[in-house]
């Protein structure tokens, strides 16, 4: 028998130390503590430097039926936090968190954004939502509904949804979530590689970047959240400069990126169509 969430199960499962959160969106959010943000109608759902659940935004006034009804083509989620108008926010609570910061490997990251991108599938999710607050299934204001209380892996998500995960991730202007968070991050990881060469120093190297990254979300219909640019933009900025090359090895690191780039191209030609191993996938994501 499956054991279901409750508040207090969420309450756990929710981890963020001083989460964004907020009464009225159109005011902005702040960073509170965990006490007085569990009272606000909107918080933030993972800590600033992981992702330990994925929210889908169903913007249909039958969000309850989308998520847990069936048949559906995805795993039972966690927790449903629905408004009066049937719209709502569906979670699903990860095992394993996810780093998105400059600690981490992108790899992962991606994973989980083509995860999240199924699921918004599934239920017909907001292309728009940005993914970083989500409604507090423990307002008043929310009609919370309980599902599955263990968390889930990633690979357990992949293989509930088959096929509605994606190969690859949408254009970022098609991106949802984490999908324009990868997005903005491996594109300004490539210019980043690039473009280092011509800053000796770092505060004029800080504002480029930081530059770039306003450039890029400034060019897709649901930019991402200011803070989130800063914070990628940050990331980003003190990988590329920490780990300083010349020029010798900066075009012996391209050279080898290039030559895996044209290996894998090359195997997925030769496995054709075969149906994806999502096990396999995510444990090469997670190495």
């Amino acid at each position: 028998m499956t054991t279901l969430m409750d508040a207090e199960a969420w309450q756990q499962a929710w981890t963020p130390r001083r989460p964004l959160a907020t009464d009225d969106l159109s005011l902005g959010c702040w960073r509170t503590s965990r006490d007085r943000a569990l009272t606000r109608r909107y918080l933030e759902h993972s800590p600033r430097a992981l992702q330990s659940m994925l929210v889908v935004d169903v913007d249909h006034p039958d969000a309850l039926e989308r998520a847990i009804g069936e048949p559906r083509n995805h795993p039972m989620p966690s927790w449903v936090a629905e408004g009066v108008n049937g719209r709502g926010h569906v979670g699903w609570v990860l095992r394993s968190p996810v780093c998105r910061t400059d600690a981490g490997h992108p790899k992962p990251m991606a994973f989980a954004a083509k995860v999240e991108e199924g699921l918004r599938r599934s239920v017909d999710g907001d292309v728009g939502y940005a993914g970083l607050l989500t409604k507090n299934p423990l307002h008043p204001d929310w009609y919370p509904h309980w599902g599955r209380a263990e968390p889930y892996e990633l690979a357990e998500l992949a293989a509930g949804l088959g096929d509605l995960v994606p190969t690859k991730l949408p254009r970022r202007t098609e991106s949802s979530g984490l999908g324009r968070n990868v997005a903005l991050f491996d594109d300004l990881r490539r210019w980043a590689y690039r473009a280092r060469r011509r800053f000796e120093e770092r505060s004029e190297w800080d504002v480029a970047v930081l530059e770039k990254a306003a450039e890029h979300n400034a060019g897709i219909p649901v930019p991402l959240p200011p803070m989130e640019v800063r914070q990628t933009a940050a990331s980003v900025g003190t990988w590329v400069w920490r780990r300083s090359f010349d020029e010798t090895g900066f075009r012996r690191t391209q050279a080898s990126r290039g030559r895996r780039n044209t290996s894998e191209q090359q195997a997925a030609k030769r496995r054709g169509k075969t149906k994806i191993d999502w096990k396999a996938l995510a444990e090469e994501a997670t190495s």
